[in-house]
């Protein structure tokens, strides 16, 4: 009986060294699992940083198209100035010239009126 007991517990302990085993090779394969896991989180958290940098380089972006429009904006608004002030110089040079032209048609006819009068001799 002795001799049964002690093959018996010869076998439990076999089988559970075989037992220690296969959770020592599970062990490793988590642990295998658990580098994994680091790798792929670390590659991640790399992605992320790059996500974030792509995202401040357009918030960037952002902000300098915004200074660009605000400048067209003014640039646009010089422009119209522009516009409006050779309008307004176009307008009275137009009146200038009018005033010109009318006071040179006065001259003419004066220039006439003397030249007419210094044929017929009545000139002093």
């Amino acid at each position: 009986m002795e001799h049964l007991l002690k093959q018996m517990m010869e076998q439990m302990n076999r089988q559970f060294e075989k037992i220690d085993n296969r959770f020592d090779t599970i062990d490793k394969r988590l642990d295998g699992m658990d580098q994994q896991f680091m790798s792929v989180n670390k590659r991640l958290d790399s992605i992320d940083q790059q996500f974030m940098s792509v995202h401040k380089r357009l918030d960037g972006m952002d902000q300098q198209i915004l200074g660009i429009n605000q400048r067209l904006d003014n640039v646009d608004k010089s422009i119209q100035s522009l516009k409006n002030t050779v309008e307004n110089n176009a307008s009275e040079f137009r009146s200038h010239f009018r005033h010109i032209e009318n006071k040179l048609e006065e001259h003419d006819k004066m220039f006439e009126l003397v030249s007419e009068e210094m044929r017929r001799g009545n000139w002093m």
